[in-house]
């Protein structure tokens, strides 16, 4: 009795350490995704404010200036919607990942109950 209660424990253990390294990797690659995306949208604005400062610089009289209050407008409607964009990028891998995990959790949870249903099923 001792050894059949010691083995099934050793066996949910086995497969909550199986599930947790499933569920972490899961995770991670999410995490991985999520800063990829971040990066080259930091990069993409970086490189969005450095030509606007640059057409900025050129400015020497009024003229100058009224045209270059469009393009600023412009800019701050670009940079809006790309943040927006990848928001929206985000909340997706976010809950893509997290269906991941629930289905590792699922699955998981359904090999356990199996597992320990099977002696029962057995001793009838």
């Amino acid at each position: 009795m001792y050894t059949q209660f010691q083995k099934q424990t050793l066996d949910l253990g086995k497969q909550f350490a199986e599930q947790a390294c499933k569920a972490q990797l899961a995770a991670l690659k999410g995490i991985a995704e999520i800063q990829s995306l971040q990066v080259k949208a930091l990069e993409s604005q970086a490189k969005a404010n450095l030509a606007f400062v640059a057409d900025s610089f050129e400015v020497r009289e009024v003229q100058d200036l009224t045209a270059l209050w469009p393009k600023g407008l412009d800019f701050a409607r670009d940079a809006v919607e790309s943040a927006y964009a990848t928001g929206q990028q985000v909340i997706g891998i976010a809950q893509k990942t997290a269906e991941q995990i629930g289905e590792l959790t699922r699955t998981g949870l359904k090999a356990a109950n199996d597992a320990a249903a099977a002696p029962a099923k057995k001793a009838r």
